[in-house]
């Protein structure tokens, strides 16, 4: 019984932070509105990211061909920082 329960608690612990990281931090899972004045990070073409103030609109450019959202509506620079941060130790990024 002992071994079941560390197993579980060991799965959770693997499991519960990526569910956490695919909600904050990866583009496709949430919706983003140019403009609306919030934080995302830019994948470059050549695989460097860059955090990006959402003022005014997108970068220049193609989205798809030079550059695409890595990740979305993040509400501060910190939260920003981190998920840049978690990006580049997944390897998503430069």
């Amino acid at each position: 019984m002992l071994k079941l329960v560390l197993g579980a608690a060991l799965a959770a612990a693997i499991v519960i932070p990526g569910a956490l990281y695919s909600s904050s931090a990866d583009g496709a899972a949430r919706k983003h509105r140019w403009g609306d004045r919030d934080w995302e990070i830019i994948r470059w073409s050549n695989g460097d990211c860059k955090i990006w103030f959402d003022d005014t609109g997108p970068p220049w450019g193609a989205e798809g061909r030079d550059w695409t959202v890595a990740a979305a509506n993040l509400r501060s620079y910190d939260e920003a920082w981190r998920a840049l941060v978690r990006l580049r130790g997944l390897r998503r990024c430069l």
